[in-house]
């Protein structure tokens, strides 16, 4: 990237002496040039090389993905005292690091002693304005000049007991404005650079261009409306500063914030609207700043200064002990911030709490990086200040860590964030960052700090199939924090609402009824220890009942003796009736959309022959011409027939081992370089696995009655089933095995991280399944030294397993691929006759008919 030439290195390469600036020491006369100091001296390797991340706020942890390994330490840097910038007040350098000392002496107290190093600066420059504008005659033209540039100096702050030699190492920053009278050199003037406060102007010209220039785009609602609003709605009035119950439909802001976060003083902390003070705070001028929490009282006073009379804070609008009134409330909080024309949030991550950058609410003045990522970048490999983006600045905060928060952030139509150095805000079409003062708003517009992109705050996507997009919301939601556990399905509540509103399809227990069986297959996320939670209202089956994040994992264990490629597909056939205690409607059928098992095992069956026919040639009648991936179902069973004659006249010959036998190609085994009679015994196993479905009864009963018989549910277990709201009820193949960890840990990568799972045995000690993968602690807590465990038959999954030649002749054959059938179950432990789920996994299918499995009903709560 083409930069102007450094007036320092310009001199020496030239062999001349660099021109002195009489304003700073002998020490400091690099900074009289801003390129020199920021952009040469990285180069020649004159900064010592630090980690840049203790210096950093909320950048992205992934970057940069090359990092250094020989850092040096901070003790390394070269600190001075107080002593030697008192020597240099005429360095106008030495004297503003010399204030910053003085600063931080005084912070310490009178019994430390404390030093300063100076380690370098990190420009911001959001628009570019070093590496665009190349010459002073261009500067001058755009009226850049004198240049102030605004500058993050990192420093470190060290500190010992006065007498002692145990020094502590603290990194930060200081914030300067450097003057520069030509383009960017000749420094005059170092000065604090003050953002302890923002314009709060900003926000209403931001708010007035969203309202004028995005419509309806920003307006609609995304709740349904008929879901109406909670009895008793109020709001605070904040002209007369008390609780109202609004007589007509009004424009509110509502006020989003971590709850025990809200206060520094125990006495607002508490301050909440009960029956006992509801008379009083309906009281005009009862809702003055001295009783409110920080948070509160500066929502209150914004919404005065930005034109907005009512907000909506949930301390001060529900009734805290009418339980029955702050039930209805809690379940239309979704309803409550997406009617809301804005949303303050609170992200709650500084010393200070409230909304900070406010006049009222002034950022602390401090040494501690609360702004600032200063990370390198393609860019810009020395390295700049740059706000963190929105997206990183809310991802990163307690906020955005709360399960509440989760539908208050994808609801509200327009929200301003409040972070512990900076202010952002975004709507359905943009994002926006509070712009430093001095900088000119035509060109702030243009940087990435003002986006005109929609932001990341809606979870779901509604142009992938449903499932994704059921999956990928609960994937999000689900390793958020909860006070209270119990309410982790009402704080997915309004998310619920949405996903039903648009797909038009009801859910069940956080989970998509016509994705039942899909759904079920969800999985603690594997390498991280959850925790189950005990709760009376969230059935054991459903993802709630886990304090860990969800997901529908297709990567998988190997366990010793069992080999399944490590990826198992989604659910290719669900047949299981699944039954539901409701409590609002009573013993009801899950709407569930099936997949067809029978289509799934003709696709299945139609793979076989062609590997047959294109790869093992000799074991593929000669009289047959067809295709089999085209010919007609109907005619697929004669097609069968015929293979499978030849196959069993060609073993008569006597040189063929008959019948094909799991021990000619073990399945720890890959299908690669297979001779052509292996090639042709696997896909006849797998053909065979996909005709013979004895694992499932009703497919092979013999007459209707037989079926019926399957399919009728015990009644005693819909008695029981009714003392357990939301339990399943549903009739499967079941046996009891053997679950324990096999004892060898998985070293994955990428992502690097520890996967274990358990090996599901037979009476014998035999593997013949394998359970999800799962953090290896997890596996010994759950099923320490092999448990005895009801399993139970719920759906169908596949593994690929490919097969490829790259020897000799067969070598010229494509790629196939064989998928391995495999029986998705459930494990669970059963007590007085009812089951609780422990974990999913999968066996074979001719390994599960060996079991001889007993057909039952079974009550899952």
């Amino acid at each position: 990237m083409s930069v102007r030439q450094c007036t320092i290195c310009e001199a020496k390469d030239l062999g001349e002496a660099p021109r002195v600036n009489l304003r700073l020491c002998r020490d400091c006369q690099d900074w009289d040039d801003l390129l020199h100091i920021n952009y040469c001296r990285e180069r020649a390797g004159h900064h010592a090389p630090l980690n840049p991340v203790p210096f950093c706020y909320k950048h992205n942890p992934d970057w940069p993905p090359n990092r250094k390994g020989n850092y040096s330490e901070l003790k390394d840097l070269t600190f001075f005292s107080s002593e030697h910038y008192a020597a240099r007040r005429d360095c106008i350098m030495c004297s503003a690091v010399g204030d910053a000392l003085q600063r931080a002496s005084s912070e310490n107290g009178d019994g430390q002693e404390t030093k300063i190093a100076v380690w370098r600066p990190f420009i911001l420059d959001p628009a570019k304005n070093q590496w665009n504008v190349h010459d002073e005659k261009t500067a001058m033209e755009k009226g850049m000049l004198p240049w102030l540039q605004k500058c993050v100096l990192a420093i470190c702050i060290a500190t010992t007991p006065i007498g002692e030699e145990s020094w502590s190492y603290q990194p930060g920053v200081v914030e300067l404005v450097l003057r520069y009278e030509k383009w960017c050199y000749d420094l005059s003037q170092v000065s604090p650079w003050e953002r302890r406060v923002m314009d709060t102007s900003q926000i209403t010209k931001w708010l007035h261009r969203c309202v004028r220039e995005h419509g309806e785009e920003c307006s609609a609602s995304w709740i349904p409306s008929s879901v109406d609003m909670p009895r008793g709605f109020r709001l605070i009035d904040t002209h007369e500063r008390r609780v109202v119950r609004p007589q007509s439909q009004v424009e509110y802001v509502a006020l989003s914030y971590v709850w025990n976060a809200a206060s520094s003083s125990p006495e607002k902390q508490s301050s909440q609207l009960n029956l006992g003070n509801l008379k009083e705070l309906e009281e005009p001028n009862s809702l003055n700043d001295s009783i409110l929490p920080e948070v509160v009282a500066d929502a209150i006073n914004l919404c005065i200064e930005i034109g907005q009379r009512y907000i909506w804070v949930d301390r001060f609008c529900i009734v805290q002990d009418d339980l029955e009134l702050k039930g209805e409330h809690i379940d239309a909080m979704g309803a409550i911030y997406d009617r809301a024309f804005l949303t303050f949030v609170a992200l709650g991550d500084g010393p200070t709490p409230g909304l900070v950058g406010l006049p009222y609410r002034p950022r602390p003045q401090s040494f501690q990086n609360r702004s600032w990522d200063l990370l390198p970048t393609m860019s810009n490999p020395v390295g700049e200040a740059r706000l963190p983006l929105i997206d990183m600045a809310i991802s990163e905060s307690k906020w955005n860590s709360r399960a509440w928060t989760f539908q208050e952030r994808a609801l509200s139509k327009r929200k301003i964030y409040f972070d512990a150095g900076q202010v952002y805000g975004n709507c359905t079409k943009e994002r926006w960052n509070e712009k430093p003062k001095d900088e000119d708003d035509t060109e702030w517009e243009k940087t990435k700090s003002w986006e005109m992109r929609e932001p990341r705050d809606r979870p779901w996507d509604f142009s992938l199939n449903s499932f994704a997009t059921y999956s990928g919301v609960i994937s999000q939601f689900s390793p958020r924090k909860l006070t209270f556990p119990s309410d982790v399905l009402r704080a997915f509540a309004g998310v619920v609402n949405i996903l039903e509103k648009e797909l038009k399809r009801p859910m069940l227990q956080g989970h998509p009824e016509e994705y039942f069986t899909e759904s079920l297959r969800w999985v603690p996320e594997p390498g991280f220890m959850g925790v189950r939670r005990d709760l009376d209202n969230v059935p054991s089956w459903s993802w709630a009942s886990w304090d860990s994040r969800a997901i529908w994992d297709i990567d998988w264990t190997i366990a010793p003796g069992i080999f399944l490629a490590c990826r198992v597909s989604q659910v290719k056939a669900s047949f299981v009736n699944f039954y539901v205690s409701d409590p609002k409607e009573g013993f009801r059928p899950v709407k569930e959309r099936h997949q067809s098992l029978e289509n799934y095992l003709t696709e299945q069956k139609r793979a076989a022959l062609k590997v047959l026919k294109e790869a093992a040639i000799s074991w593929w009648p000669s009289s047959i011409s067809d295709d089999p991936m085209a010919v007609e179902v109907k005619e697929l069973d004669e097609l069968t027939k015929q293979v499978w004659d030849w196959a069993h006249q060609k073993a008569r010959g006597g040189t063929h081992p008959w019948p094909p036998s799991t021990a000619r190609t073990p399945r720890t085994e890959r299908l690669h370089d297979l001779s052509e009679d292996a090639t042709a015994f696997a896909a006849l196993r797998n053909l065979e696995e996909h005709t013979d479905t004895q694992w499932w009864p009703p497919t092979t009963a013999k007459d209707l009655g037989a079926s019926q018989r399957l399919e009728n549910l015990s009644k005693e277990a819909i008695t029981l089933a009714e003392n357990f709201p939301n339990s399943l009820v549903f009739n499967t193949s079941c046996a009891y095995l053997r679950v324990g960890p096999f004892g060898r840990i998985w070293f994955r990568i990428p992502p690097r991280r520890h996967l274990s799972g358990c090996a599901i045995q037979n009476s014998d000690g035999i593997p013949v399944g394998i359970t999800m993968a799962m953090a290896p602690q997890l596996t010994f807590d759950m099923f320490q030294k092999g448990k005895q465990c009801l399993v139970a038959l719920i759906g169908v999954c596949s593994c690929k397993r490919f097969m490829q030649w790259n020897k000799g002749e067969r070598s010229k054959l494509p790629i196939h691929h064989l998928n391995e059938l495999c029986l998705l179950v459930m494990i669970m432990e059963e007590k007085d006759g009812i089951c609780n789920r422990l974990a999913v996994g999968v066996v074979y299918s001719d390994e599960w008919i060996k079991l001889q499995p007993q057909w039952r009903t079974v009550v899952l709560a």
